[in-house]
C-alpha cells in the first residue's frame, strides 16, 4: 500500500507521526509531503518535506490528513476530492475529517470527528474513536492516534497483519 500523508501547517503531531509510524511498521509506504518543504506543527517544525509539485494522486492507494484545527489548503482540498472521485482510500482524524463533510463527502456516510467541530454534515455522527464507511476512516481525535491506523491495516490488510504489527510493537497479550 502506498499512503500519501499530507502535512498543512497547524497539524497536530501526534495524531501525524503515530499515524505515519504504525503505516510504515505495517510495511506501507507512507510519503509525507506539504504545500511548502517547510510546515510547522503544533509543537514543532518539520524541513525538507515533499511538496505537490510533479506529484500524481493516482500513484497512491491511501490519502492520510491528521487533524489539528488549521484550515486545508488548496491541494488538500484537491487531494480529498480527487481520493473521493476516484473511491481510493481517506483516512482523516479528528478536525481533518471535517474538511470532508465541508466538501459534501459524509452525505449520507458513518463518521468521527472532533465532537466539538461536529456540524450537519448529512451523514451520521458516531461517538466512538474510529469510523469506517467504504473507502473512508475518520477518528476522533488525538485520543485515536493508534486506533485509526490499526483499524486501517486491520481492514485493509487483515487481521493477521494487525496480529503481526501489534506483536512487533510488543502490544501485551491480552490487546492482541
Amino acid at each position: 500500500m502506498k499512503v500519501l500523508a499530507i502535512l498543512n501547517n497547524g497539524f497536530e503531531d501526534l495524531e501525524a507521526n503515530g499515524s505515519i509510524i504504525i503505516f510504515r511498521r505495517a510495511g506501507y509506504d507512507v510519503d509525507v509531503i506539504g504545500d511548502t518543504p517547510n510546515i510547522l506543527s503544533k509543537y514543532t517544525q518539520y524541513t525538507n518535506l515533499k511538496t505537490f509539485k510533479n506529484l500524481s494522486f493516482r500513484d497512491y492507494d491511501i490519502l492520510f490528513i491528521p487533524g489539528g484545527g488549521y484550515l486545508p489548503s488548496d491541494n488538500t482540498n484537491k487531494a480529498i476530492s480527487y481520493f473521493m472521485d476516484n473511491n481510493k482510500v481517506v483516512v482523516s482524524i479528528c478536525s481533518a475529517s471535517t474538511y470532508l463533510g465541508h466538501l459534501g463527502y459524509l452525505k449520507g456516510r458513518k463518521y468521527v470527528c472532533f465532537p466539538p467541530m461536529n456540524e450537519d454534515f448529512g451523514g451520521e455522527f458516531i461517538d466512538d474513536y474510529v469510523v469506517h464507511d467504504g473507502n473512508i476512516f475518520t477518528g476522533r481525535s488525538v485520543s485515536a492516534a493508534m486506533k485509526l491506523p490499526f483499524k486501517v491495516v486491520e481492514e485493509l490488510s487483515g487481521k493477521e497483519a494487525l496480529r503481526a504489527l501489534k506483536q512487533q510493537m510488543k502490544f501485551l497479550d491480552s490487546d492482541l
